[in-house]
């Protein structure tokens, strides 16, 4: 009698597996205009060739890498991965730069900066006293 009720349980989860993978298929085909909007916004994201991304993790208290290079005059992301447990910020008083990410979000921001050695810094009430800085030579 075991036997039976695990191989009718068996067959009950395998007709829920179908029906659900049944709906999930239609749902995708009555979206596909839904699909083919989301490609439009992806492509011009990927577009500018001339823009790149510079990536360094905040954490107690330091920049990783904390020194960076960008080509001026040119759309550079920063993104900040916030390894750390309290909330930090990327913030370059000279460009009106701030990026303030909660701990362990990633934020960023696009900047096109003329060049210039620039200092980068956490903040957050003594961070920057703590040695969170770094340097952002655009060229």
């Amino acid at each position: 009698m075991r036997t039976v009720r695990l191989g009718g349980l068996l067959v009950a989860v395998l007709a829920l597996a179908l029906l659900v993978a049944a709906c999930g298929g239609g749902g995708d085909e009555g979206n596909g205009g839904g699909t083919t909007g989301a490609t439009g916004p992806t492509a011009p994201t990927s577009a500018p060739p001339a823009g790149e991304t510079l990536s360094l993790t905040a954490s107690e208290f330091t920049f990783d890498p904390a020194s960076l290079t960008a080509p001026a005059d040119t759309d550079v992301t920063i993104e900040v991965v916030n390894a750390g447990t309290i909330e930090h910020d990327f913030t370059i008083d000279e460009a009106n730069v701030k990026i303030a990410v909660p701990a362990t979000e990633t934020g960023s921001a696009t900047v096109s900066l003329p060049a210039g050695t620039y200092t980068f810094y956490c903040s957050v009430p003594g961070h920057k006293e703590a040695g969170m800085t770094g340097t952002l030579t655009v060229s």
